[in-house]
């Protein structure tokens, strides 16, 4: 598998997306029985890294999840939608989604995220580059080449989906002529660095990075099956509670709890353990994340929260009502 930003861009700008539009469908079912067939050697692969200390257990019911999700995007590439019909003048007004283009994804190399993002991508025909720095490097190499074998079986170019690991980003930046757009999944440190080093139009998100505050204890059996996981989750811990989790951070109270995590926190997904309605209250009001859960683990609404929208260009389409579409695109009412 090529490693050579310069290549890598090259292959995807002379990428031919002609065939995609006709086998979008296809192609998602058939990733799904992909990667359905490949579980063993994904299992296999994904416990190597994690006796590398490079990775986690991955749970195969999050990648069932993520497909039945998708299934449920209703926009597609190249698909029209029928919106305004304006009588008096004759004329019919409607969109064509199109890709935005060529899109590189930098990420902390989680799996999932790799998974939804290909996902994605290919419902409205970005091609993808994925940059990261070698987390879990096996299994989402692995992951790569599964979804590149079942597109060129299925006559797409195996160049819509590329991954490049790098320590430094900046070879990647440095051909910001060439992308499209950029989109940043992970830790709040991560999306700075690529806000600070992008010249393109970027979108961050830290879906799958957690914050987790701590000031009651009489969950910790459920605390310690959240950090089991192996999931990114980020703990702060009132500094009078004697509990300890690796990488926790100290703080005073719930003031110092939300101010480090508004200020520091991946804005994602938060919880908080308490018994005290009054703090529970107040954490739900100003902490700053699209999810607040409270006595539950953070990590239990796991949905992407950058749109469909978010990843592709609309065009407007106009045209005359004598004019007779495909049977499959309704005028409407």
């Amino acid at each position: 598998m090529e490693n050579n930003i310069d290549t890598i861009i090259a292959n995807a700008l002379i990428v031919n997306k002609d065939i995609l539009a006709k086998n979008i469908e296809v192609i998602i079912q058939q990733l799904k029985v992909a990667f359905d067939k490949n579980k063993e050697v994904i299992v296999q692969t994904n416990e190597i890294d994690k006796k590398k200390d490079n990775g986690f257990i991955m749970d195969f019911g999050i990648i069932d999840n993520l497909f039945q999700s998708i299934r449920g995007e209703a926009l597609r590439y190249g698909q029209v939608t029928l919106s305004q019909k304006d009588d008096e003048k004759k004329i019919i007004y409607g969109k064509q989604i199109m890709d935005k283009g060529n899109v590189i994804v930098v990420t902390d190399g989680n799996p999932y995220v790799l998974i939804e993002m290909i996902l994605k991508n290919i419902l409205v025909g970005n091609t993808v580059i994925f940059v990261d720095q070698g987390y879990m490097y096996g299994t989402n190499r692995l992951i790569i080449e599964i979804t590149q074998s079942v597109l060129e079986r299925l006559g797409a170019p195996r160049y819509l989906i590329q991954i490049y690991n790098s320590e430094n980003f900046d070879e990647v930046f440095a051909n910001y002529a060439n992308i499209d757009l950029v989109v940043c999944v992970g830790s709040r440190s991560l999306q700075n660095l690529v806000l600070t080093k992008s010249k393109n139009e970027t979108i961050v998100s830290g879906y799958e990075n957690f914050d987790l505050y701590i000031e009651d204890t009489t969950h910790i059996e459920f605390l310690k099956k959240i950090m089991e996981t192996g999931l990114p989750v980020q703990v702060y811990i009132q500094e009078d509670q004697e509990v300890d989790f690796d990488e926790a951070i100290r703080v005073a109270d719930i003031e110092e709890a939300i101010a480090q995590i508004n200020y520091n926190g991946n804005k994602y997904s938060v919880a908080i353990f308490t018994q005290s309605a009054d703090h529970a209250s107040q954490f739900i009001r100003e902490v700053k994340s699209a999810i607040v859960t409270v006595n539950t683990s953070p990590t239990i609404e796991r949905i992407i929260d950058i749109k469909q929208t978010d990843l592709m260009n609309e065009k407007t389409v106009i045209y005359p009502m004598s004019f007779k579409f495909e049977d499959h695109l309704e005028i409407p009412s």
